[in-house]
């Protein structure tokens, strides 16, 4: 009997039954508005500083860079919903690298990740503590931190070292509060968006800000994209958080399609507001935008001080300082956590030295990683004191190199289980698969290798503020920290495949999610049938495309007749609103030439047909 088992004695003489223990996992209780929540607290939080440096690379096409690197996190996000809701694990990239090469490979993606947190922790507290001097006009020590660039670093790695205490000491976030501050962050950043086109937008001032191939230039602007990708790199929050995810298969995907669409809204929208605020001028024989100068430790601020109403200029700096220095520091907790997740994960399964797996012997939290990787964190802001605006590049730079290498190899991993591991159930799938082989080929990952394929060479040879040193000493410490514990363990350095780890319910003999879609629905209504009652049902691992799904469930629970009738309807009134111009009797008002009203009531009166028809 092993030490993992524990003889019971049962009901009947001579019943002993074998009861085996098994590590207790994490509870699975997040549901897809937690996910979002949780992933949109750090994607979203990026634009309040992702803006000001994109803008010093790209000038008058700011919102063009954004929307180009919007289009890699597509695909990129979309990556990450299959891969997590095929493997339901933490540690993103890492996990996914590790099972679909071997362990050495996901080892050196986990160790870039490890720099990419430490430099979300870095650049996310600077920025906290710049969004303070929104307050100088009241409080002088703001004022100071604002001006003062050994203040500013100073009170950076204060804030830092205040964290790192605080996950020692293990005080947990409050899931109820990260809930409540996305929202609100998101909602901050809809009313600004809003208002922005209402007061500032002026269109003839962003087309004049554009001067192709001077300002920028095509190399500035090349770059430009490569930092843009600042702005998305949160989307390994969701991975992170799959174990504990209700329904990975479904919720992880659904809380991506949600991200992937406030961000964009966002990330299109507000640097357009931002550069029709802070116009491209010539300055010293360059061409310049106080975006990127007087206000790139505060983009967002310093957009809301351009209202031309006094009071909601005064009212709108407030908050947006307020908002933008708490969510910061909550992006720059989130990424001591994910330091110490991830070296915690890599140490348990021997790629780091035990060491960083040691809990602190009264708080049990991985003290020695929160301090090492806490401490690199702090001393990647120190050129702040000598160079103040280079500081600022050379952190944004390392973040994207770190974070478009972990992308571009969660996207490789992706591909390549497609082939060696076809019979993987995989509740989601991208779409826009060729097929080819034992498998398929996805479209959209071979277009986002490609393109941050493209953005992290980039990056490499225009070495922004010597990040490229940075990077490449980071990987050959990470290399011989690899080879020096693999020799210290006399392991070999280089070994096969990973073995893929046991399926989920092991002991009901069901995997977690194994029914395919369409199982799960009974005449439209979404169910979740228990792991006793799926074991006699035929499980199939190809499943018929979600848009094909719906059409076929649509037309079996209202028969072909009521069916091409509501789509009927719902055609002819929308064809009727967009090219007939009754603009006037539409509560939109009039002078836009089309009717969104009767769109929006066509669609409403759809959606009550599709509804009414009671289910059998």
């Amino acid at each position: 009997m092993s030490s993992d088992s524990v003889a019971r004695r049962g009901r009947r003489p001579g019943d002993l039954r074998i009861v085996v223990r098994r590590p207790a996992k994490l509870p699975r209780t997040l549901g897809p508005g937690a996910l979002f929540a949780a992933c949109y607290g750090n994607v979203g939080s990026s634009i309040y500083y992702a803006l000001g440096v994109t803008a010093a690379f790209a000038l008058g096409l700011t919102p063009v860079a954004l929307i180009l690197a919007g289009f890699i996190f597509v695909t990129t996000a979309l990556n990450y919903a299959e891969g997590t809701a095929a493997l339901p694990h933490a540690g993103g990239s890492s996990s996914f690298a590790r099972r679909a090469f071997n362990q050495p490979i996901g080892f050196i993606v986990g160790w870039v990740q490890l720099l990419n947190y430490t430099a979300t922790a870095s650049i996310s507290a600077y920025f906290a503590i710049g969004y303070l001097g929104v307050f100088g006009k009241y409080v002088p020590f703001f004022d100071l931190l604002r001006h003062n660039d050994f203040a500013h670093v100073g009170a950076t790695a204060v804030l830092i070292g205040f964290l790192i205490i605080v996950n020692i000491i293990g005080i947990q976030e409050s899931s109820a509060l990260n809930l409540a501050l996305a929202f609100a962050d998101l909602v901050t950043q809809f009313v600004l968006v809003i208002l922005g086109l209402i007061l500032i937008l002026n269109i003839q001032v962003v087309l004049h800000n554009i001067h192709l191939g001077v300002a920028p230039t095509w190399g500035s602007f090349l770059a430009s994209i490569s930092i843009a990708m600042v702005t998305y790199t949160g989307i390994e929050t969701i991975s992170n958080l799959s174990e504990e995810a209700k329904d990975p298969g479904r919720n992880v995907p659904l809380a991506t399609w949600w991200v992937i669409i406030a961000v964009l809204f966002v990330s299109a929208f507000l640097p357009t507001i931002g550069m029709s605020a802070f116009p491209v001028h010539m300055q010293n024989g360059q061409f310049v935008t106080d975006l990127a100068t007087m206000h790139k430790d505060d983009p967002v601020a310093g957009i809301v001080s351009q209202f031309p109403v006094a009071q909601l200029a005064f009212w709108s700096e407030i908050w947006v300082g307020i908002l933008a220095f708490t969510i910061l520091v909550i992006a720059t907790n989130a990424g001591l956590i994910g330091i110490s997740r991830l070296s915690y994960s890599l140490a348990g399964v021997d790629l780091l030295p035990k060491r960083f797996a040691v809990l602190h012997p009264r708080f049990k939290t991985p003290y020695v990683s929160i301090i090492v990787f806490g401490v690199i964190a702090a001393v990647l802001v120190l050129p702040g004191i000598l160079v103040h605006g280079a500081v600022i590049d050379l952190m944004s730079a390392v973040y994207s190199l770190a974070a478009t290498f972990a992308f571009c190899s969660a996207h490789l991993s992706v591909m390549r289980l497609r082939f060696i591991e076809p019979q993987l159930h995989r509740p989601y799938r991208m779409p826009w698969n060729i097929r080819f082989g034992r498998d398929s080929i996805p479209v959209l990952s071979i277009v986002g290798a490609l393109f941050i394929g493209t953005v992290f060479t980039q990056l490499v040879f225009q070495n922004i503020s010597n990040s490229t040193f940075v990077f490449v000493g980071w990987l050959a410490l990470g290399a011989l920290t690899y080879v020096g514990y693999q020799k210290y363990r006399r392991e070999p350095l280089w070994e096969p495949l990973e073995v893929p780890p046991p399926r989920d319910r092991e002991v009901e003999r069901v995997p977690f999610e194994s029914l395919p879609r369409s199982a799960r629905y009974r005449m439209g209504r979404r169910e979740r049938i228990a792991a006793h009652a799926a074991r006699g049902i035929t499980v199939r691992e190809r499943h018929r495309s979600t848009w094909r799904l719906e059409i076929e469930l649509f037309f079996a629970r209202h028969g072909a007749i009521r069916g091409v009738l509501i789509v009927a309807v719902f055609a002819a009134v929308s064809g009727l609103a967009v090219f007939v111009d009754l603009s006037p009797y539409d509560p939109f008002g009039p002078g836009l030439g089309w009717s969104p009203g009767l769109v929006v009531v066509a669609f409403l009166a759809a959606y009550l047909l599709n509804r009414s028809h009671s289910e059998q």
